[in-house]
């Protein structure tokens, strides 16, 4: 199709574009107002990590596309490229100054929701080329503005980049390859394929399987004159371009799946299906309940079209059949708990639930313009659908989902449409024609911005938010740029906004937030006194000295709400890398004192022991002590306690879940008196019961003798490469290097270049050394790299025997 027959698809884009531009105009949000547009993953992952992808590109980053130095003391990163960022239209971020970061964002959005109604447009058009040009645009725009691309797509961006998309782009390469033998539709199919999975493999594999039923229906409808061999050959044709496609995207692929195999899981949950009223109502526009129910709706005409083709006498009956059928079960499919952990990747998905939504929005526009392309010729064609919605609107008036815009969109549309068909039929002058479906045009693409409005507005009363970039990103970037001193030391930026902040803002902290960091870095890090939330995927920084210590923090910026952020600089802090005696010292001290301690390789805390402490919800207590005088007084903070802090009760912890969603970070509570004498005040706002050995006292004496000893041991030079650290030391005695990184599966270490096995002490990545060693070599490599690889050469050779294939076979056919 050549490219002047599509401009539908160039309209189509504009207008689904405009139509979420238009609503951000009018609800004042980002870049057009200062109401922030960074809902929940958006501002927490999506900008981050963009940020840190960006920083890798120009170089100012600490770490490469495979590990991440700035985050979590050292995690992967190929994960986040792969899962959030791996779509080429975050390239979009490289042209844009790194502070206006939240502006890129929002054009990739735009981008995408764009290039999902094209693709759509250009496949419909592909379908039934003879139908309307007009409606063609409508329906695309109608596809790409469609509900879920609003309510779950745009503060998922990478969603829209992926499933979106790829939907009707693998409809549309499927119908190239049913259509023609060609040498190109094989070779460029398998790339687009990759490219599509590449771009985010979770809504791409949701996209494949609905791609896969459209082209099964394809098959059973196609010209009752095409042989059953040819089509079969033909479905095989397209099954076998998909996989060598997945194939050659394997090398990506199968690290990352093993990186999600790791990963810190949440807690099993089973399927909660919504109600079937509740359910349907999500197919009328303007509804919304993002999280809890499916974002079906593509507005009111490409309902009424979608609800026509069972009832239109102009299509032959088993083409109506089967598409009804396959959208039928497809929408059953939904509300089965089986096939939904199918479509979730046989996993139920935290949060959003239905986040395949948008394969019945792509179907309801597929067969709404089948409908209408082959013509509405009758009046039960018309009016059957109006009464379903009819039906449907009036069932559902009270449905929790269902908002002031839906109440007065439907009829309104119902009503445009119906005089739109009457104005279209029988001898009507040109401009009577023209004015008729340019007023149902408009109506169209009002529909879609009134409800892109509604349900922006919805959800931002029910998700959390965080603040786009703005002068207080600007003056923590600049505090921590003024004393960044890696590889040598860490700079934290603390946490102004996100859980992300190392890789938005810059420097090199403990937090880190993603559905792929690995168990093992939760674990390690929650042992050392960390506190947690989203079942350890998100970590909260204890502010800890012996943490800063060990992990060679050597500032951090404090943010107080009176007084604004600060540099607070600390020198009692170890380096990066440090060499222990060859046995290494092992704490008996209990919880994250001991953890602590044994990361340090010194004793630097007095646990003493309590009298055993249950508190009744709302009432207090009293925890008493004796340490030595001046010591620091830390508590291992049983959740839901409030702590009498000048006066003032203020939690530990403020999430829900306790000890299973999230959990409160060791905390520091007061300091011993000139006796020794050591009282904490603590009120229970649930039964709790206080750990014998809650309170640790520490020693900051003993912490200076212990730091100043790591430092006059340490190594005499180390190189820290993007994804790799080399350490040289003076030979002489035995020893264990400790690198202050915690030791997760894929690190693999030599030392004088002999391959050793990497020891964890407390969660660090060690290495036992010989007297005569001089140099240790580490190298993180994602797990199942070779595998992928592997997967992906075979499919390139795969592919070029195929084409190989098809090439001789061309020659000698006569």
């Amino acid at each position: 199709m050549q490219v002047r027959h599509n401009w539908p698809a160039v309209v189509a884009g504009a207008a689904a574009s405009a139509a979420f531009v238009i609503s951000g105009v009018i609800r004042g949000t980002y870049p057009f107002g200062d109401r922030t547009r960074s809902t929940n993953d958006l501002g927490q992952q999506f900008i981050p990590m963009t940020a840190h992808l960006r920083d890798i590109v120009t170089g100012d980053a600490a770490g490469d596309l495979i590990f991440n130095w700035q985050s979590g003391f050292g995690v992967p990163f190929f994960g986040e490229v792969v899962a959030y960022v791996g779509s080429p239209l975050f390239w979009i971020a490289f042209v844009f100054p790194r502070d206006h970061i939240d502006l890129a964002m929002f054009v990739i959005t735009t981008v995408a929701i764009g290039l999902g109604a094209a693709a759509m447009t250009i496949y419909l058009r592909m379908l039934r080329p003879a139908g309307p040009v007009w409606i063609a645009a409508a329906a695309g725009t109608s596809y790409g503005a469609c509900a879920w691309a609003i309510d779950d797509g745009a503060y998922m961006p990478i969603w829209l980049c992926g499933g979106l998309i790829a939907f009707p782009l693998l409809c549309l390469l499927c119908e190239w390859i049913l259509r023609k033998r060609s040498l190109a539709a094989v070779l460029v199919t398998p790339i687009v394929v990759a490219l599509l999975w590449l771009s985010n493999f979770y809504s791409v594999y949701m996209a494949t399987i609905a791609a896969g039923l459209v082209t099964a229906a394809r098959l059973l409808t196609l010209d009752p004159a095409e042989s059953w061999r040819r089509r079969l050959t033909g479905g095989l044709r397209c099954v076998v371009a998909v996989a060598l496609g997945i194939g050659l995207a394997a090398p990506a692929l199968a690290p990352t799946f093993l990186l999600l195999k790791v990963a810190t899981p949440s807690t099993p949950q089973g399927f909660q299906r919504t109600g079937t009223r509740e359910f349907l109502s999500r197919l009328l526009p303007g509804t919304e309940g993002v999280g809890t129910s499916p974002g079906l709706a593509v507005g009111t005409l490409m309902l009424l079209l979608a609800l026509s083709l069972p009832f239109n006498r102009a299509i032959a009956m088993r083409q109506r059949l089967v598409w009804t059928l396959t959208v039928g079960v497809t929408v059953i499919s939904m509300q089965v708990a089986f096939t939904h952990r199918v479509w979730h990747g046989f996993d139920t998905p935290q949060g959003s639930s239905y986040r395949q939504a948008f394969v019945i929005a792509g179907m309801l526009v597929i067969v709404g313009w089948l409908s209408l392309s082959a013509g509405l010729r009758s009046l039960v064609t018309v009016l059957a659908p109006i009464a379903l919605v009819v039906g449907l609107y009036a069932w559902t008036w009270g449905v929790r989902y269902v908002t002031p815009t839906t109440r007065v969109a439907v009829p309104a549309l119902i009503g445009i449409g119906m005089l739109a068909w009457l104005l279209t039929r029988g001898r009507s002058p040109q401009w009577v024609r023209r004015s008729a479906v340019a007023l149902l045009l408009v109506a169209v693409l009002a529909e879609v911005t009134a409800s892109s409005v509604t349900i922006d507005a919805a959800r931002a009363k029910l998700l959390s938010t965080s603040r786009y970039w703005g002068p207080d990103h600007t003056e923590v970037r600049s505090l921590v740029q003024s004393m960044d001193g890696w590889p040598k030391h860490r700079t934290t930026p603390g946490q102004l906004l996100t859980f992300n902040d190392p890789m938005l803002i810059g420097g090199q902290g403990p937090q880190f937030y993603s559905s792929t960091i690995p168990q093992t870095t939760s674990q390690a890090m929650i042992a050392l006194g960390f506190g947690y939330t989203l079942y350890g995927r998100a970590l909260y920084d204890p502010v800890n000295p012996v943490v800063d210590a060990v992990f060679a923090i050597r500032s951090r910026v404090i943010h107080d709400s009176d007084t604004g952020p600060r540099l607070v600089p600390n020198d009692v802090v170890a380096p990066l890398v440090t060499v222990r005696p060859a046995a290494p010292w092992k704490s008996t001290d209990p919880g994250p004192f001991g953890v602590q301690e044994t990361a340090l390789g010194a004793d630097v805390y007095t646990v003493p022991k309590l009298p055993p402490t249950k508190i009744a919800a709302g009432a207090t207590a009293s925890l008493v002590a004796s340490c030595r005088p001046g010591s620091e007084v830390y508590l291992q903070a049983p959740e839901y306690v409030e702590l009498l802090i000048d006066g003032k009760w203020k939690p530990t912890l403020r999430d829900r879940r306790p000890g299973i969603y999230s959990g409160a970070p060791l905390t520091r509570v007061g300091t011993a008196d000139a006796s020794g004498n050591v009282r904490v005040q603590i009120k229970a706002s649930m039964p709790v019961a206080v750990s014998r050995t809650a309170l640790g006292c520490l020693d900051r004496a003993r912490l200076t003798a212990a730091v100043r000893e790591l430092n006059e041991s340490a190594p005499t030079d180390v190189e820290v490469g993007g994804h790799s650290i080399t350490i040289r030391r003076t030979p002489g005695r035995a020893a264990t290097v400790a690198v202050a990184a915690i030791n997760i599966e894929g690190w693999r270490c030599a030392v004088d270049g002999r391959s050793t096995t990497t020891i964890s002490q407390a969660g660090l990545l060690t290495v036992a050394v010989g007297p005569q060693a001089s140099t240790v070599d580490c190298t993180y490599r994602p797990p199942g790299a070779r595998l992928g690889l592997a997967a992906g050469a075979g499919s390139l050779v795969a592919l070029l025997l195929l084409a190989g294939v098809l090439v001789w076979r061309r020659r000698i056919r006569p």
